[in-house]
């Protein structure tokens, strides 16, 4: 990991993975939050580059909720995160088993179809038991690569939800995924300090993303917000995609 940290390309890819993912969490609940992994794992492996990402992941939370947290949807957080809790189970034994292409190819086809076709959302969204799906993908497939967004975001677009309180509850919602995932995490005995150390370093990026999606999603009306959204969504699908095929 030291000839890693004196990489200037590491710390580009870094950089940029960490304010994409703090806009996304704060401006557009999690569109772009896949970007992070894919980007580091280019120079890293791919599990370290998980262990990595995950402390960013818990600060950009506490801010998002911070900034939204009296406008979230505890109906819908109550539907979800039952759910989420199995997937994360099911994704802490899968660790380091599954192959990571399959699961991309996957998840970045739900994705891509969701963003260009409008009727997908009220359609696999809004369906019976819809939280239960949703939710436990999201939970696998956050634990796995921290993917989670574009699973849940299927759900919550279907709920039609007000901007401020589909960013609360969206925050809420990963913040409390992202806090049970540390313990199959740290079951797996191969998060090291040194890579702990380059999360600490990397903080003060992840404060800046959420800083500036706070400030762009507040500029943006509502409608434009939801397709802001599939745009998100259709840019993750093609990069997990993308990542699937080159590796």
């Amino acid at each position: 990991m030291e000839a890693l940290a004196g990489n200037p390309v590491f710390w580009l890819l870094a950089i940029a993975g960490v304010v994409l993912t703090g806009i996304s969490k704060s401006g557009f609940a999690g569109g772009a939050g896949v970007v992070a992994v894919p980007l580091l794992a280019l120079v890293m492996p791919i599990p370290q580059a998980v262990f990595l990402v995950l402390p960013l992941l818990l600060v950009m939370d506490v801010k998002t909720v911070q900034y939204y947290r009296h406008h979230a949807s505890w109906t819908d957080l109550r539907a979800v995160l039952p759910a989420a809790l199995l997937g994360i189970a099911a994704g802490g034994l899968m660790l380091g088993r599954m192959p990571e292409q399959a699961l991309r190819i996957t998840l970045g086809g739900i994705s891509i179809v969701f963003a260009l076709w409008h009727g997908l959302a009220p359609l696999l969204g809004g369906m019976k038991g819809a939280g239960w799906l949703w939710g436990a993908i999201s939970g696998l497939t956050s634990t796995l690569i921290h993917a989670g967004g574009p699973p849940i975001n299927i759900y919550l677009i279907a709920r039609q939800l007000p901007k401020l309180s589909w960013l609360a509850t969206a925050g809420i919602f990963f913040g409390t995924m992202n806090v049970i995932k540390l313990v199959p995490y740290l079951l797996t005995g191969e998060w090291g300090a040194d890579v702990f150390l380059m999360s600490l370093l990397l903080l003060p990026v992840a404060f800046l993303g959420t800083w500036l999606g706070k400030h762009i999603q507040g500029r943006i009306q509502d409608r434009h917000f939801m397709l802001c959204c599939r745009g998100l969504l259709l840019a993750s699908g093609l990069l997990l995609i993308a990542q699937a095929v080159s590796g």
